[in-house]
């Protein structure tokens, strides 16, 4: 029996698309990527039926629309087999973030952006709640060629994974986190968040000399991964300065001899006006560095250094790793952009 049905029987459960246009939404997919070639013959309504726990009419209505379409034709007493014509559909991209953050965005865009024209992407959203992502995973299973994911605070349960694993791992991109036991079993962009940040600030140790604390501002606008606040504090321990973790900067001052790292673009404007209102010179007397650039840090008070984790080289990767076709999992260094602010 062909693959695609084995597929199907396993994927297409839980999903509110009417039953006979998941089948035909699959078949489409494959016929598309090459897994179904022209002339391959189809199996028999009652041998679809049985293999993906459908009815007859289910069956038989798919492939009334498939053989409108012109992808496949019928034989009298030999069957159904898959035409040279194309149904002309658009590649279909499911891409799925917890919230629409500047990081997510800025990710997102380059990879429409590279993806190209004949590339159609639909994003949702399910808020950082597991119940939610699930429940848009399933309502979404066979009706796109690719699903590109950012689990973000998404636990790694038992109902989880088994609602990952109705997606086939050739179609699947995890983008900045995976689920350890799904690793190497689909495509994967991802970055060591604490190994990076403690690399880049080390490479750049000699800028940090002049001030004698160091604050990460935290923030629950953007999703952050947690190893970010070991490597921090690791580059601190061993440089022996000391450190703080603030919980946002929105209540807070600048103090003069201190760096504060930002990973909220509105705590970045809050320590900006704190500065300026305090009189002190930035880059001197205090430091400041944001997480991920953006068009106006370049001149933003002069220039707003920068420690970034690529979104852009990220949604390069994930729409490259699309076209190719290959399943791969690539790790994305952090990079750091020096301007006035340190």
């Amino acid at each position: 029996m062909i693959t695609t049905f084995r597929d199907f029987a396993q994927a297409k459960q839980d999903s509110k698309t009417p039953k006979y246009q998941q089948l035909v939404n699959t078949l489409l997919i494959d016929i598309e990527k090459g897994d179904l070639k022209t002339g391959e013959r189809l199996p028999s309504i009652n041998e679809a039926s049985e293999e993906c726990y459908l009815s007859r009419d289910t069956v038989e209505r798919a492939y009334s629309e498939l053989h409108r379409l012109g992808v496949i034709t019928s034989i009298f007493r030999k069957g159904y087999f898959i035409s040279g014509k194309s149904a002309k559909t658009k590649t279909k991209i499911f891409f799925l973030v917890g919230k629409i953050t500047e990081n997510n965005k800025a990710i997102f865009n380059a990879f429409v952006n590279y993806a190209g024209k004949e590339v159609a992407v639909d994003i949702f959203t399910y808020n950082y709640k597991n119940d939610n992502f699930r429940d848009i995973i399933n309502n979404h299973l066979g009706n796109y060629h690719y699903y590109v994911i950012m689990p973000h605070l998404i636990e790694e349960t038992e109902e989880n994974i088994k609602c990952l694993k109705k997606i086939s791992g050739e179609r699947l991109i995890f983008l900045e986190q995976t689920m350890s036991s799904l690793q190497n079993a689909n495509s994967s962009i991802l970055s060591n968040s604490g190994g990076e940040i403690f690399r880049v600030m080390q490479q750049n140790a000699k800028y940090f000399k002049k001030y004698k604390t160091l604050n990460l501002v935290l923030t629950e606008e953007e999703y952050f991964d947690a190893e970010l606040i070991t490597g921090f504090r690791n580059f601190c321990e061993e440089n022996f300065y000391n450190f703080q973790v603030l919980d946002g900067f929105q209540d807070e001052e600048v103090e003069e001899g201190h760096v504060y790292l930002t990973m909220d673009d509105s705590d970045l404007v809050a320590a900006i006006k704190s500065v300026q209102n305090q009189g002190l010179e930035l880059g001197k007397q205090v430091g400041i560095i944001s997480l991920n650039d953006s068009c106006y840090k370049e001149i933003l008070a002069g220039g707003i250094s920068i420690i970034s984790s690529k979104p852009k080289e990220i949604g390069k990767l994930a729409a490259e790793m699309i076209h190719g076709g290959k399943r791969q999992s690539v790790n994305v260094s952090m990079e750091m952009i020096l301007r006035k602010s340190l």
